[in-house]
């Protein structure tokens, strides 16, 4: 019934391990999901495992106060929109991770048995990802980027008895739709045939 509180509807952010470590990444133009959990294109590789604080969604929505004259506001207008995800990699010796991190161009993989990494200031490139998470039987969550960019990376530490970690910011860029991220998630009342209680016509 519409309206009612259910415990069902309380989710967690859980990395769906049984298809990654909770993040997968694809060239640009790959075809993109189109609900919380059907199977990814083959394109879709795992980053593997994501440090325990998880992925922080951030959306920055600037806006400007237009007054007349006497200092009355008339209107606001909004100036800039931006989303961007935080999160580590923790899979240091992951070539993907690697490529992410320092550039396409800037990893290589050596027959004799070692991964090259190099470091300047080359642009890292712009990918498709994906956020996977799946909550037990309450269903999947599925956040979609068709065009992040990694934009800081943060300091790199080597120490005994800590994992080498990647603390990244990606910047989701508005893909052809104008759309900076897409969310998928389970509908219970959906699953449980209760139909659809959104509102809408």
């Amino acid at each position: 019934m519409a309206g009612e509180t259910a415990s069902m509807n309380v989710s967690v952010g859980k990395p769906n391990l049984k298809v990654s470590g909770g993040i997968l990444r694809a060239p640009l133009g790959t075809e993109r999901p189109t609900d919380p959990d059907s199977a990814l294109e083959a394109f879709y590789k795992s980053a593997g495992y994501i440090g325990e604080d998880g992925v922080s969604e951030s959306s920055e929505r600037s806006t400007e106060d237009i007054r007349a004259w006497g200092g009355i506001k008339v209107r606001t207008v909004q100036t800039e929109y931006g989303t961007t995800l935080s999160f580590t990699f923790i899979e240091s010796r992951r070539a993907l991770v690697l490529k992410s991190v320092f550039g396409e161009e800037n990893v290589t993989v050596d027959p004799k048995g070692f991964i090259k990494v190099r470091r300047n200031e080359a642009p890292l490139g712009s990918a498709q990802w994906v956020v996977d998470m799946k909550d037990g039987d309450r269903g999947a969550r599925r956040l979609d980027i068709g065009n992040g960019q990694i934009t800081e990376v943060g300091d790199i530490s080597y120490v005994d008895g800590e994992a080498i970690s990647y603390e990244v910011t990606m910047s989701c860029d508005p893909d052809e739709n104008g759309d900076t991220l897409i969310e998928y998630v389970t509908d219970p009342d959906f699953e449980a045939g209760d139909g659809d209680d959104s509102g809408e016509a």
